[in-house]
């Protein structure tokens, strides 16, 4: 029983694949837990991001195990290596969850495209777009039941997750999962904690250990949901100056 985390290296630990095992081990401990580097990112010191993307025969051959994955996970996927992740998960049969990560949060460009998403998400069982996010992948940003659905068809057939989509009232966060035909909202107040690094990660990697575990989508969206709403309450300062979600190994340090 193995998860796989594709992403980048993020040196603060805050996001990409250091932020998803720490997720994972806490959620999923009894599965193995495989991270495959996609980029190495340079990220927190006060200037935009940079990005340097795995060789794609180095990463094609990092994925040779893939097929075997009980669930499998993606943040960052640099255009150079969308060809070769794609033919991968083109053979695993477990859920993937693809956190369509085009910028960093500080800014500058990490070798993502939109044009290199839209060929991931055929490919996957659930997309998990911020409001920038799904902007950028479908030209607009969809505000009522009716558009979100009509908007998630364009997405290969996958499930999509439009996370605070419609910020209306800023007392509140909405959530709207999109799957099988039906627009279902996750709705609850916002709370006062700052906004921590890495939450999208986070999100979506507790998703994937939910549907790895045999959970359906609503009940794996919902549970992972809820437990980011508790995670985000408990931060430290990272070396970045940013607040980072806190880990249960971090607790005992």
């Amino acid at each position: 029983m193995t998860l796989w985390i594709l992403g980048g290296l993020d040196p603060t630990g805050g996001a990409g694949v250091l932020r998803d095992r720490r997720v994972a081990a806490e959620l999923a401990p009894a599965l193995e837990i495989v991270a495959v580097i996609t980029a190495v990112t340079q990220q927190g010191d006060g200037r935009p991001a940079r990005s340097l993307a795995t060789p794609p025969a180095r990463l094609a051959a990092a994925l040779a195990g893939v097929p075997d994955a009980t669930g499998v996970k993606l943040g960052l996927v640099p255009t150079s290596c969308v060809s070769v992740v794609a033919a991968a998960l083109a053979r695993v049969h477990a859920p993937r969850v693809l956190d369509p990560v085009l910028r960093a949060s500080d800014g500058g460009d990490l070798g993502a495209s939109v044009e290199g998403l839209l060929r991931l998400a055929p490919q996957v069982d659930l997309i998990t777009p911020n409001g920038a996010e799904a902007a950028a992948l479908l030209g607009e940003l969809p505000r009522d039941d009716d558009a979100l659905l009509v908007a998630a068809g364009r997405l290969g057939g996958a499930a999509v997750l439009f996370k605070n989509v419609s910020g209306e009232d800023p007392a509140w966060v909405r959530d709207r999962l999109v799957s099988g035909g039906r627009c279902i909202e996750f709705r609850r107040p916002r709370g006062p904690e700052v906004d921590p690094r890495g939450t999208g990660c986070a999100l979506a990697t507790a998703i994937t250990c939910g549907l790895a575990a045999g959970r359906g989508m609503l009940d794996a969206c919902g549970a992972a949901i809820a437990w980011l709403d508790t995670a985000r309450t408990r931060t430290y300062p990272g070396p970045d100056g940013r607040p980072h979600l806190a880990s249960p190994e971090l607790d005992e340090v």
